[in-house]
């Protein structure tokens, strides 16, 4: 960007003696020549033109960024509503596998709980029945002795 000591020293440089209007404009003597001042005036007119140019080239910068801008807005929207949705059915998944596994626990929980009591009941089955055979093989022995010759009953 061009400063006021920079102005300065051009004006120097090119010999111009323009002087400052006390309003602030810039005040510009007649030219000195018809050539003088059609050349003013084409490089006015050019110099409009660079500018209408660079605005519109900058506006056309500005609407390209923009719609560039909000493609990108757009294409990150979807890509998270994508990953939010995979991470939503991943952990559907997730639940879906624990309630089965649980299922899958609480089932085998219970066959061994069943084959346990089974066995629970077998054993004391069998300790009952062993009770039994123990009472009656001690009767008999007991029996066997009280009539064993030679023992006199009191």
């Amino acid at each position: 960007m061009l400063n006021q000591d920079h102005d300065e020293a051009v004006r120097s440089d090119a010999d111009d003696r323009r002087l400052d209007d006390p309003t602030g404009r810039i005040t510009v003597p007649e030219p000195r020549s018809p050539s003088a001042a059609r050349l003013l005036e084409m490089t006015a007119r050019d110099t409009d033109q660079w500018r209408t140019d660079a605005r519109a080239e900058a506006a056309e910068i500005v609407a390209a960024a923009q719609r560039e801008a909000s493609a990108m807005v757009r294409s990150a929207q979807r890509a998270a509503e994508s990953m939010v949705e995979a991470a939503r059915t991943e952990a559907a998944q997730a639940v879906d596998d624990a309630h089965a596994t649980a299922a899958g626990v609480r089932t085998e929980m219970s066959r061994q709980r069943a084959l346990e009591e089974a066995e629970v009941s077998r054993l004391q089955q069998l300790a009952e029945d062993h009770a039994h055979h123990l009472r009656q093989h001690v009767s008999e022995i007991l029996e066997r002795l009280d009539s064993a010759p030679g023992r006199s009953t009191h």
